[in-house]
């Protein structure tokens, strides 16, 4: 028995996809493609997927990853990625089958990128900037006070580590480097409701994509 690490994509559509529908569609897949999954023991056995900081609804991803178990030392790495390319959905693609180089621990951040479309592009550019180098940006998160979770405003802004923006005629790209791991981490969708509240962006469509996981060396993540 051995453990893997699929790197894979949730693009388009799939975005809308909720954790746990993701786990049924991969626990399908994985048993469409006649993959020798490791199962749990006990009174009901359910197989073995360890998933990395799941993403928020509606939030695309192009560096996903999920661990498994295989019980077959002799299934390559390859095999497993082309039977589970051939019948996963569109927008659901394995990049990679590898074995894991480091924990989920060693994750320390993520980079984000916001695609706006909208009118008056540079203006509203301008002030999410301030909002950004102002050092406060404002949310309500829900936080567990004993047994109870309670509403409690945090700073958004100490997670973010740096960005960058980019405007065209109508179109403005955000780009951050913030905290994501297991003690801290910034949730995008969060980030940007709260920075459309305090910018008062109008916007026509609004895109979220995680490009890359890093290690504390600023490293992909393996």
């Amino acid at each position: 028995m051995r453990e893997v690490r699929i790197d894979y994509t949730k693009l388009g559509d799939t975005k809308y996809i909720s954790h746990l529908d993701l786990n049924r569609v991969f626990y399908r897949a994985v048993r469409r493609a006649e993959i020798p999954i490791w199962y749990t023991e006990g009174f009901n056995p359910h197989p073995h997927f360890r998933y990395f900081m799941p993403l928020p609804l509606g939030v695309e991803s192009k560096c996903e990853s999920l661990d498994i178990r295989i019980t077959d030392d002799a299934f390559s790495n390859e095999l497993i990625r082309e039977r589970l390319n051939a019948v996963l959905p569109e927008g659901i693609k394995v990049v990679s089958v590898h074995e894991p180089i480091l924990k989920i621990k060693d994750i320390y951040c993520a980079v984000y990128d916001f695609t706006y479309t909208l009118d008056s592009a540079a203006e509203t550019a301008e002030r999410m900037e301030s909002i950004i180098k102002s050092d406060f940006l404002p949310a309500v998160k829900k936080v567990k006070r004993g047994k109870k979770k309670v509403d409690e405003e945090i700073n958004l802004l100490p997670n973010v580590i740096t960005y960058r923006l980019d405007v065209s005629e109508n179109r403005i790209m955000l780009r951050i480097l913030c905290l994501s791991g297991q003690n801290n981490n910034l949730n995008p969708m969060l980030f940007a409701k709260s920075l459309e509240r305090d910018a008062d962006i109008d916007y026509e469509s609004r895109n979220i994509t995680k490009d890359c996981v890093l290690d504390e060396n600023y490293k992909i993540f393996k």
